[in-house]
């Protein structure tokens, strides 16, 4: 019959062990001492008891090197177990009916029978046990100690009481027993609902114990860990650390806690990271050892790692951001003596102008495609990172300055590749700037960073799409700039522009016909200065725009002031006002027009834009939608400094224009060379044929007034006809319609 296996737990099967060896002394002393008696006491003639006595004694003795912990933990052995205390008894009794001295080894040798009885049975087996021993010890008194029968009683009772003692100490240790594995069972059950799992570690890091819940965070079964040592599991890159550790820890006094985190090789194979917490208890004389407890931290990590990377990289192009990017710069510019670090500081030009007309999806669209094509240019090693917006920085390191300049001009090239945005092209520019430090010679992070922002400072200003060296000279040419940005933001607050209005003409009668309001900067220093010392740098800084909105709302405001002053005079005088380059491309242009026709309560017909031919030609399919836009608000649309541009006769043909100006420069000969009268004659004509009225600017003399006249030209503007004049002068010629404008 196969034995079946019980739930016994190693402390329980120890302690078995302990008790039947304890036991198995107790029958080979007592046999020993029976074996004595024959030897001495007994006639020679029944010395053959021996025999028997000394097989009994080495086989008892041969019974203590059996291996017990794992033998008691079968049923069937233990049951058998009990035939071993039960034989002893028949031996007792048959040894103290044969021998004169036997009743006094038989009582000492039933108590201890009971005694070992009662450290492992239950009570009664312990009684039944007892019963037996004071059923032969009745048999052996009258036999041998002819007592009466009131001894024999007391005696018997005496033997009763210490069978009840057992018996008492029997259920005693069961209850403890109980006690004990309930404890031991709950705290198992906690282990077990726990997600950490309990390790102890004994000298020379082999695993003595483990919880059940080991086998959830790392996928090994318990009993597989036992025996075997904790750096088998350890990541070899951390072995040494966690070596240290347990070594440390191991030295420390006992309840002493330390804490550390690793990562441990699980049954898949991937690595678990987990917090670990040591305990020592080296005093512990069952288990002496530092028990840890491991904690999945996996999930944790990951998180740290992920805002780790949100911390450092850019969402949307996937890059190191501004603050790992200065950590990096940091790092190069303190490093190694004599090494160069090279920086590239890029910035996008008129980006604002793709968020402002196809919205914030393509802008972001267009700088992932940029980043793109920024990371395909740069080396392995080099650090390529979005600082914000639209500015990108690259950090290299061992360039020389000659390879810097030639990355920047590859830069340029990749980024105009024209880009598809919205169903259209769009094409960008890069401004560039480049500066660079040897390690180690004392120049800052910020000081290196604030040279390439200067440098590309100076690629805007000489027309953007280019890329600058830094040179020490920047430094006050952005001072300079700083300042007249800070001087034109004053002017705008406190009121120092003014508006001149330049009369237009009628070329045959020269009527008054319109002005056109023209910017002057009242400076409270250098006086009145003109458009040339303040619109290029209003232009480069962005301050045109809202300055060409105040020039928008006052002229506006001024044409209704004459037409409500002088209704008869003012009825049909129009108004033209100049649009800048960037203001045209500013996204809000039409509803800013809008509000200031509202505002000034004239009719839209009234107005004229004028806008440069270049500006039209930069971004044709632009320019064709922002004219439309402005065209169905009713205004007039004129192409200034017409011929300078080079713009075509199939665009200007889809332009909504109503009004060509002939540039100066085609109008100062036209009286004397017949190439520019042949020129002036064929816009004439093309503007017939387009049903476009023709202006000559910059008529200065009566020749050239001649001339312009029999060519045809509707209108004409110059000094001729008058300066640019205050709105008081301009009212004077509109109360006396019979005065020639001759200011």
């Amino acid at each position: 019959m196969q034995e079946q296996q019980t739930e016994m737990d190693a402390h329980t099967a120890d302690y078995w062990a302990r008790q039947l060896r304890i036991g198995t002394w107790v029958a080979v002393f007592v046999t020993s001492i029976g074996g004595v008696r024959i030897a001495l006491n007994w006639p020679p003639s029944r010395h053959f008891w021996l025999v028997p006595v000394v097989a009994v004694v080495l086989l008892q003795a041969a019974a203590l090197r059996l291996p017990w912990a794992r033998l008691v933990q079968h049923k069937n052995v233990r049951n058998w177990l009990l035939l071993w205390w039960f034989g002893e008894l028949p031996v007792l009794l048959l040894f103290g009916l044969n021998d004169r001295r036997g009743l006094m080894l038989y009582l000492p040798g039933a108590v201890l029978l009971l005694l070992t009885a009662a450290a492992l049975w239950s009570p009664a087996v312990v009684v039944v046990l007892g019963a037996a021993s004071v059923l032969g010890y009745c048999v052996l008194l009258p036999a041998q100690a002819a007592t009466d029968v009131v001894t024999t009683v007391v005696l018997v009772a005496m033997m009763i009481c210490v069978v009840g003692l057992t018996a008492v100490n029997a259920q005693s240790r069961r209850r403890l027993d109980r006690r004990r594995t309930t404890a031991e069972q709950r705290t198992v059950t906690l282990l077990e609902a726990s997600a950490d799992a309990v390790l102890a570690i004994g000298e020379g890091g082999y695993i003595r114990f483990v919880s059940s819940s080991v086998q959830q965070l790392l996928g090994y079964p318990g009993e597989q860990l036992l025996g075997t040592r904790i750096g088998e599991y350890a990541d070899p890159e951390q072995l040494d650390e966690l070596r240290a550790w347990m070594y440390g820890i191991w030295d420390l006094p006992d309840a002493t806690t330390r804490r550390t985190e690793t990562r441990l090789r699980g049954a898949d194979g991937e690595w678990v990271y987990v917090d670990v917490i040591g305990r020592t208890l080296k005093g512990d004389p069952e288990m002496p050892a530092v028990v840890i407890s491991l904690r999945d931290i996996g999930a944790r990590r990951a998180l740290e790692a992920e805002l780790q990377r949100q911390a450092f990289t850019d969402p949307l192009t996937g890059m190191p951001n501004r603050s790992l990017f200065r950590e990096k710069l940091e790092q190069a510019v303190t490093g190694v003596e004599g090494r160069p670090v090279t920086l590239l500081l890029l910035d996008l030009d008129d980006f604002k102008l793709v968020n402002d007309n196809l919205g914030h999806s393509a802008g972001d669209e267009l700088l992932a495609t940029i980043a793109e094509r920024l990371r395909a240019q740069v080396r392995p090693g080099d650090m390529l990172a979005r600082l914000g917006g639209d500015e990108f920085a690259i950090l290299m390191e061992d360039l020389a300055p000659s390879d810097a300049a030639a990355l920047a001009a590859r830069l340029l090239t990749v980024v105009r590749e024209p880009i598809r945005l919205a169903s259209r092209d769009v094409i960008c520019t890069l401004s560039i700037g480049i500066a660079s430090v040897t390690g180690g010679d004392g120049v800052t992070d910020e000081q290196l960073l604030g040279n390439a922002d200067l440098a590309m400072y100076a690629a805007k200003r000489a027309g953007r799409n280019a890329y600058r060296i830094f040179e020490p000279t920047m430094t006050m040419s952005v001072l300079e700039e700083a300042q007249q940005r800070a001087d034109l933001e004053h002017a705008l607050e406190h009121d120092e522009f003014l508006v001149l209005y330049q009369p237009v003409v009628d070329m045959h009668t020269q009527r008054l016909t319109g002005v056109e309001a023209l910017v002057r900067w009242q400076h409270p220093r250098d006086g009145l200065l003109g458009p040339y010392h303040f619109i290029a740098h209003a232009e480069a800084n962005g301050l045109i725009v809202p300055l060409g909105r105040w020039v928008l709302r006052q002229a506006t405001q001024q044409l209704a002031y004459w037409r409500t002053e002088s209704p008869e005079a003012a009825a049909d005088l129009r108004m033209n006002v100049n649009l800048s380059a960037r203001q045209f491309q500013y996204a809000g242009l039409v509803d800013d027009v809008r509000a200031a026709i509202a505002d000034a309560g004239i009719d839209s017909a009234s107005l004229t834009l004028e806008i440069t031919e270049s500006m039209l030609m930069a971004d044709i399919e632009s320019a064709k939608e922002t004219l439309h836009s402005l065209r169905r608000l009713g205004v007039r649309l004129a192409i200034d400094d017409f011929g300078t541009g080079y713009s075509s006769l199939s665009y200007l043909k889809q332009l909504p224009v109503d009004i060509i100006k002939i540039d100066k420069t085609f109008v100062d000969q036209v009286d004397t060379d017949a190439d520019d009268v042949a020129l002036v004659d064929a816009v004439v004509g093309l503007g017939q044929a387009l049903k476009m009225q023709t202006v000559a600017e910059g008529i200065e003399t009566d020749g050239q007034w001649a001339m312009l006249r029999r060519i045809g030209i509707d209108h004409g503007q110059g000094y001729l006809f008058g300066r640019p004049s205050s709105p008081e002068d301009i009212y004077l010629l509109l109360d006396d319609p019979a005065a020639k404008v001759s200011m």
